[in-house]
């Protein structure tokens, strides 16, 4: 008997929801007509791009009221007020036709049920397709007005924009048949889950003000391995696609993925400083691998890598950063539980082999050859310019920085080549000086 009232409920929300999907298209369809009438009373821009954020919210968190989310009916009782406070001026005005009035009136109708039917509702069952797709798309709005409106200039929140929205985009491939089902069964658990934390977190960042950016990282860190899903997917199984879809999400991929990437490492070796001693057996390199990967994706927008090698590169890239990320858990829980992390090591060390056989792909696969304007020699201050790479070897060689251990050998020989040929030009000096 229960089990029946609850599946009534859950399908009563989702007619409820359908509606109110129908109504929200509506009404926002409504407003962009109303903008371009010629007999209307001007009609504030601002006014509608606050209409769609608020539905926008109301939409995504009516999804996940299932999610025991704090202050939920006090908090979407006010959006929803909002919202009819922003339509009230429309509903008032007796020149709208009754169709317009209705659509309005079965809004705010429907957005009260959905807040009551939903509240109620503890179904966290697996969404569909359309279901996820609408919520990715909602998450990604709201991202993205954080992003740019609220926080423009701080990076987490753009690459939480980004994560968002190359989730989405994917999701909508799967969505319209460019993959197959089969290709990824495995991670589509994956987003459901990401798009709960998510909407977690912006639910909780309205309030948390001292606190968000430290949670924006925790988030991140369970996030991102989504995305390095994401890229293994599209390297292994749709790399040769000829869908102009599918190249286009490619091409996103590439232009975005770095900075998403690098973010996640940095806040990898935070979080691991955090829980991890530097005397830990493979913790320093561990560190080595993530600052050596960091260079990587620092200099990946930079045209330094051959461009038709660059998806190659992205993907081992990620490849590596999610051995990195396993063995950091894998480390931190071995810690917590007081068991050996001699296998991690191992595994760590063997990870470092993988490491340096990607700088010699590097230099023979990767990077493009210099052009013969960045190999000029400054002519006119040579002899000052080798002293002061000379006095930057050097620093560079007595540095404890975990980036710098993986090629202090290298470092080593380029101070001796250096060297030879100072004391080459110390003797054509003085030969020079001789003559004169």
């Amino acid at each position: 008997m229960e089990k029946r009232k609850d599946n009534e409920e859950a399908n009563n929300s989702l007619v409820s929801f359908s509606a109110l999907r129908k109504d929200v298209a509506n009404v926002l369809d409504f407003m962009e007509r109303l903008k371009n009438e010629e007999d209307q009373k001007a009609v504030d821009v601002d006014l509608i791009e606050s209409l769609k954020l608020k539905l926008t919210f109301i939409c995504t968190y009516v999804q996940l009221s299932y999610s025991d989310l704090e202050q939920f009916e006090d908090i979407m009782t006010r959006k929803r007020q909002e919202v009819e406070n922003l339509l009230q001026p429309i509903l008032d005005d007796d020149g709208k036709d009754v169709v317009c009035k209705y659509v309005l009136t079965s809004l705010t109708g429907n957005m009260d049920d959905c807040i009551s039917l939903y509240h109620r509702s503890k179904s966290d069952a697996t969404m569909m397709h359309e279901q996820l797709d609408f919520l990715l798309l909602n998450l990604y709005h709201l991202s993205k007005h954080r992003a740019e409106k609220m926080f423009p200039g701080v990076t987490q929140y753009e690459v939480l924009q980004n994560v968002c929205g190359n989730i989405r985009d994917f999701h909508r491939l799967i969505v319209n048949g460019c993959i197959k089902h089969e290709m990824v069964e495995n991670v589509l658990p994956l987003f459901q889950l990401m798009a709960e934390r998510v909407g977690h977190f912006l639910w909780d960042d309205q309030n948390d003000r001292d606190s968000r950016l430290f949670k924006l990282a925790h988030l991140l860190l369970k996030i991102v391995p989504t995305e390095l899903e994401v890229m293994h997917i599209c390297y292994t199984n749709l790399k040769a696609s000829t869908s102009a879809e599918v190249g286009r999400f490619i091409k996103m991929l590439l232009e975005t993925s770095p900075d998403i990437l690098r973010e996640y490492l940095i806040h990898l070796q935070e979080h691991m400083v955090t829980v991890i001693t530097p005397s830990t057996l493979g913790a320093r390199n561990i560190h080595v691998m993530i600052e050596f990967l960091l260079i990587i994706l620092s200099d990946m927008p930079k045209d330094f890598i051959h461009h038709d090698k660059l998806f190659d590169l992205l993907a081992l890239v990620g490849a590596l950063i999610k051995e990195v990320s396993t063995l950091v858990r894998d480390l931190e829980e071995k810690l917590r539980n007081k068991e050996s992390t001699d296998e991690t090591n191992r595994a760590t060390l063997k990870l470092l082999e993988n490491i340096d056989l990607l700088k010699e792909d590097l230099k023979h696969v990767y990077l493009k050859v210099p052009d013969s304007s960045q190999c000029c020699f400054p002519m006119s201050d040579g002899p000052l310019f080798m002293h002061l790479l000379h006095i930057h070897l050097n620093d560079l060689l007595d540095s404890n920085a975990y980036s710098i251990a993986l090629i202090k050998e290298e470092i080593g020989l380029v101070k001796q080549d250096l060297e030879s040929i100072r004391s080459f030009f110390v003797k054509i000096e003085q030969e020079w000086y001789k003559d004169v």
